[in-house]
């Protein structure tokens, strides 16, 4: 991430000291609402059985307040590279926790319902290509790199299922005192796409970006309340993921080199099969089977741009 975030840094000194006339530079910072969903399951062993699911946690309505910057740099309206930054303070979700005896998530014996009104995310791209101009359209095949990380909480807990097993103890049903659990991910790889604009008026710009990734998917968790795990580090898990966005939006010309925009942002995300890996408190590690993950993400974003170069 750190290497990321240095090349948005250096990117956007190199693109405000560029002032030739074949260079266009947009700046814009904005802020907007985004919605998030989230879940994952483990089997009870790594070839995926015993049963073949035996937790899941699932994240829904996950609202978060976004504000972030980015730039896009044209060089002789041939070269274009684009660059963003985006973080985001989480207000309100919810979150269930739940536990299966049997196979396709039956005998469920244990279930926790949570708020997750806390935590963050942060997402940052960078991407280069060229531009081909037809007429009023301006189409730019593009490649590039993202990261995305989202710190997902689980407090203020009810248990609403409590079936006793062999070989365990029962959690008592009702509030869950002092729960104050963590879920951190990281979504980190290369893309392929294309970003499409078309001058519908003199002021107007539609526009629409799709992008196709392949991702490292790890994920790091803090059960606060499980004594028998290690703490800060739970368990960790690790994926091959892949993931599409697409974004569609307007930009309106004001007075000058100043323009307004409205966007919204779409994006799916989904791993392969991966590792469970425990850590327990006496030094021990388990490893089962990760069966998937999936991530579904909405944002609507106001943007304010600047042009030099105008």
């Amino acid at each position: 991430m750190r290497s990321l975030l240095t090349a948005f840094i250096l990117t956007l000194a190199l693109s405000l000291s560029l002032q030739a006339a074949e260079f266009k530079t947009d700046f814009e910072i904005g802020t907007g609402y985004r919605v998030d969903d989230l879940d994952w399951n483990i089997a009870g062993n790594v070839e995926g059985r015993n049963p073949n699911v035996l937790s899941e946690y699932t994240w829904r309505d996950v609202e978060t307040f976004q504000a972030g910057g980015g730039l896009r740099v044209s060089m002789n309206e041939t070269l274009c590279l684009r660059a963003s930054l985006a973080y985001g303070w989480v207000f309100d979700g919810k979150n269930q926790d739940s536990d299966f005896a049997g196979d396709d998530r039956t005998q469920e014996f244990s279930r926790s319902n949570n708020s997750a009104d806390d935590g963050s995310t942060l997402d940052g791209t960078i991407g280069f290509g060229y531009q081909f101009k037809a007429g009023r359209f301006l189409w730019i095949p593009m490649v590039g790199y993202s990261y995305s990380e989202q710190r997902l909480t689980l407090k203020e807990g009810y248990q609403t299922v409590s079936v006793p097993v062999p070989g365990a103890t029962p959690p008592p049903l009702g509030p869950i005192q002092g729960l104050d659990s963590s879920y951190d991910t990281t979504w980190e790889g290369p893309w392929i796409g294309f970003d499409l604009f078309f001058q519908a008026r003199e002021r107007l710009i539609l526009f629409g970006i799709f992008e196709f990734h392949w991702a490292d998917y790890e994920a790091q968790a803090n059960l606060n309340l499980r004594n028998d795990l290690a703490h800060p580090r739970s368990f960790k898990h690790e994926a091959d993921a892949k993931g599409v966005t697409v974004i569609a939006g307007a930009s309106y010309a004001l007075k000058g080199p100043w323009s307004l925009a409205l966007t919204g942002r779409y994006e799916n995300w989904w791993t392969d099969g991966g590792i469970d890996r425990a850590y327990y408190a006496n030094g021990n590690t388990v490893e089962t089977r990760l069966n998937e993950v999936n991530w579904d993400s909405f944002s609507v974003m106001l943007s304010l741009t600047y042009r030099f170069g105008f």
